[in-house]
């Protein structure tokens, strides 16, 4: 349980960062904003497939 909530936490932290680099007005920092939350989602997934799977149980 503890591993599927710090897979949450730490990917929530990644998808608010990439949200704020990706609001730069810079074309660089909004691809790479978009694209660090994007990539930041998949841990939040697998915290919450994991979450369910453990409580489930």
């Amino acid at each position: 349980m503890a591993f599927s909530l710090t897979l949450i936490i730490v990917g929530a932290l990644g998808v608010v960062g990439g949200i704020w680099l990706a609001m730069d007005k810079r074309a660089a920092s909004i691809v790479g904003g978009v694209i660090i939350a994007l990539l930041s989602l998949v841990p939040v997934l697998v915290g919450v497939v994991f979450l369910t799977w453990d409580t489930t149980s």
